[in-house]
């Protein structure tokens, strides 16, 4: 699938294949978890399975057992625990440009685009409230998340688009707060060549931390067993058996459900989803100015266009974390390797744009991960509707931004599976249903 609304990629249905095993080297993944390796006992039978071990698999099991705390839970992952999607991103927890809701409020009608925007917004506050629950050491820090605009045309878009949201839902507006004087652009620390600049709460953290903690809590409190370093190579599933069973490089598992949270990869196992998600390659660096003379309070996403820009956010050290996103990415699950373009992108312009208070600048870490992008530009959240997949569930494919998208999809999924009533505040766009499909068909057939 090629013709994603938030890209430009190669050609074609793209098979994501298994995780590499020679994945590049995220700098969140340098302090590795007592439990990054754990192969728990192996259990031959389980209420649930999860397939992967990132934001979306613990957020998951955290609310699965908060409901029902004895329940049979694994998580298997094909490498160490949480090396996917939330090991690699940019550990910024901030929700779209409002340059958004004007697509959404087209695609899916007023009331669902207030939706997906709230949906996002409150992830900060829903993952905040469980890293101080669980007394989470993850450098989380509440912040000014700023959309700083080099494009006038797209400036006032976004501007037009809050004011737009003023009629319908206020309390939505006033999340935005918009800057355009030299003495407010220069007081967050912002670039000169920029024409104005949008601002939200946002938040900085570091997301495997908080993963790993939270799985670790479940091992000990709930009897999570965790599979490590297992790879799934299929999951057996007929409608008329009361499980399914999965496949691994280690054993088989009998299951009631199986939860495909595999993101980039969610292809690989359910091949009926490929011709309607876009795996892509993401590139990420991290820079340590020397001296690290400035200590800021905003993190920035620097729009060059809508759906065109790097993000930066600064680390409690003083590094910082920068991001590229659009040009030069490759449709792809391999994050063994690493993009040209972008990655010359952020050695070079980043420093260009931004002050960092140094000439000195040292690129300590760089390296990618695997994204997902779909056709109608919303995760998939839901059980298969597949033929013979009546087990299998899926919350996966979050456009790029699963740190405002994967924890509470995760919850979402947890209701679901337990046949509780959604509530309202979720939007429903974004379950993956056969009218859903039927949708993707008209644009790339398929068989349902």
């Amino acid at each position: 699938m090629s013709n994603s609304p938030d890209g430009i990629y190669e050609k074609g249905i793209i098979d994501p294949g298994f995780p590499v095993k020679n994945s590049t080297q995220s700098f969140w993944l340098t302090e590795p978890a007592t439990i990054s390796k754990l192969q728990s006992p192996w259990p031959k039978n389980a209420d649930i399975v999860i397939i992967g071990s990132g934001m979306t698999a613990a957020s998951l099991a955290y609310t699965l057992f908060s409901k029902r705390p004895n329940l049979q839970i694994v998580i298997v992952e094909a490498r160490d625990l949480c090396s996917g999607a939330t090991g690699r991103n940019g550990g910024h927890i901030k929700a779209m440009s409002p340059g958004a809701w004007f697509d959404r409020k087209k695609q899916f009608g007023v009331q669902e685009a207030l939706r997906i925007m709230e949906y996002e917004h409150g992830h900060l506050e829903e993952m905040a409230s469980c890293i101080k629950e669980n007394k989470i050491d993850c450098d989380l820090n509440v912040l000014e998340g700023l959309d700083v605009y080099y494009d006038d045309k797209v400036f006032q878009h976004a501007c037009n688009a809050v004011e737009d949201m003023r009629k319908y839902a206020p309390s939505l507006a006033d999340r935005y707060s918009v800057y355009t004087t030299s003495e407010d652009l220069k007081a967050r620390n912002c670039p000169e060549e920029c024409v104005g600049v949008i601002g939200m709460t946002a938040g900085s953290m570091w997301p495997y931390k908080m993963v790993t903690a939270l799985l670790e809590k479940m091992v000990k409190e709930n009897g999570l067993s965790i599979q490590a370093n297992t790879v799934v190579t299929s999951v057996v599933d007929e409608d008329a058996l009361s499980f399914a069973t999965v496949k691994t490089d280690r054993g088989e598992i009998n299951a009631k459900h199986v939860v495909h949270a595999t993101n980039g990869w969610v292809g690989r196992l359910i091949p009926e989803l490929r011709p309607y998600v876009s795996p892509v390659r993401a590139n990420v660096q991290r820079k340590s100015p020397q001296p690290a003379k400035l200590r800021l309070k905003n993190s920035w996403w620097l729009r060059y266009g809508e759906k065109d820009y790097d993000y930066m956010m600064q680390r409690p050290d003083g590094a910082y974390i920068v991001g590229r996103a659009n040009t030069g990415r490759k449709a792809t699950a391999d994050d063994g390797t690493m993009d040209l373009v972008p990655q010359a992108h952020l050695r070079g312009v980043t420093p260009q744009l931004y002050d960092f208070g140094t000439d000195k600048i040292e690129t300590t870490h760089a390296w990618s991960g695997a994204v997902a992008f779909t056709l109608d530009g919303n995760p998939f959240v839901g059980r298969l509707p597949f033929p013979n997949r009546s087990h299998q569930w899926v919350c996966a494919a979050f456009q790029g931004i699963g740190m405002v998208r994967a924890f509470r999809s995760g919850q979402m999924l947890a209701l679901l599976l337990l046949e509780q009533e959604l509530p309202t505040l979720y939007p429903r766009s974004m379950l993956l249903t056969k009218s859903r499909v039927k949708e993707w068909q008209k644009v790339i057939p398929s068989k349902l």
